[in-house]
C-alpha cells in the first residue's frame, strides 16, 4: 500500500501579516475620521442655519418697526399740514405786505411806462475867461431834475444804474458825481416810471425850467428826453441799515 507524501501546510510570512494589520488599521483610522468630520460638518451647516435665521429674523423684526414709525411720522405730517392750513393764508398775506413794502422802498425791480433823460458835459470849447465848471453836469443838476421827476409823478428813479432809495445822496466828488456807493461820470442817464406823459410833465416842471434848463440853453449841455412805454428800473442792492433810527415804539 503505498502511503501519499502529507501535503506541506503554507507557512504565512510574518512580514505579509504585519502590512496587513497596518492597512486594516489604517482604512478603519480613514473611516473614523471621515464619520467624524460628517459629524462636525453637519453640526457646523445647523449651526450657520440658526446664526442666518436669526439674523433674518431680527432683519425683519427692524423694518417692521422702521414700517411703524414711518406710518407715525406720516400720521403726524398729515395733522401738521391740517393744522397749517390756516397758517398758510397769514403767511401768504405777510409775504404779500413784505413785497409791497419792498416795491415802495425800491428794492424790487420795476417796468412800465416812463421817459429817459441824457445829460452829458458841453462840447463847446471853454472861453479863456470862462468858468469851466459851467460847462460841466454838477450835481445840483442831477438833483433838480431828479426832484422835478419826483414831483411829475415818476415812482421808480436810477442814475447810470443806481436806483434811488430814501437813503440815496447824490453830490460832486472832483469831476465824478457820488450816488449811493457809486462814483458816475458822464454821459448821466437818468430813468424814471411812472404814468403816461411824465415827459411832459417834468419838461414843464418849475424845478425843471428853473436853473437846469437855463444851464442847458446857456452852456450848451448835451441834453435829451425820451419816452418809453415799458421802462425798466434795476433795484436798489445798497446797504439799508439804519444805525440811529428805530421803528417808533421802541427803545
Amino acid at each position: 500500500m503505498t502511503t501519499l507524501p502529507t501535503r506541506a501546510r503554507p507557512r504565512l510570512r510574518s512580514g505579509w501579516v504585519m502590512s496587513m494589520a497596518v492597512a486594516l488599521g489604517v482604512l478603519g483610522f480613514v473611516m473614523a475620521a471621515q464619520w467624524n468630520g460628517e459629524v462636525q460638518r453637519a453640526s457646523y451647516t445647523t449651526s450657520a442655519q440658526q446664526a442666518l435665521a436669526a439674523q433674518a429674523l431680527a432683519l425683519e423684526q427692524e423694518q417692521e418697526s422702521l414700517q411703524a414709525g414711518l406710518a407715525a411720522v406720516e400720521s403726524q405730517l398729515t395733522e401738521i399740514q391740517a393744522q397749517s392750513e390756516g397758517s398758510q393764508t397769514e403767511l401768504a398775506a405777510v409775504n404779500a405786505d413784505l413785497a409791497e413794502a419792498r416795491l415802495a422802498a425800491g428794492l424790487t425791480a420795476i417796468h412800465g411806462p416812463g421817459v429817459v433823460i441824457e445829460i452829458a458835459d458841453s462840447r463847446r470849447i471853454v472861453p479863456v475867461d470862462e468858468n469851466p465848471g459851467n460847462y460841466i453836469v454838477l450835481a445840483d443838476d442831477l438833483r433838480d431834475i431828479v426832484v422835478s421827476l419826483w414831483h411829475s409823478g415818476a415812482e421808480g428813479i436810477a442814475i447810470n444804474g443806481e436806483r434811488l432809495v430814501s437813503t440815496s445822496s447824490i453830490y460832486g466828488v472832483g469831476s465824478s458825481v457820488l450816488v449811493n456807493t457809486a462814483f458816475l461820470s458822464p454821459p448821466f442817464r437818468i430813468e424814471a416810471a411812472g404814468p403816461p406823459g411824465l415827459e411832459e410833465r417834468f419838461q414843464a416842471d418849475p424845478a425843471y425850467l428853473g436853473r437846469v434848463a437855463h444851464r442847458i440853453e446857456a452852456f450848451d449841455l448835451e441834453f435829451a428826453t425820451e419816452s418809453q412805454t415799458d421802462l425798466l428800473v434795476p433795484a436798489f442792492i445798497g446797504s439799508t441799515n439804519l444805525r440811529w433810527a428805530v421803528p417808533e415804539g421802541t427803545q
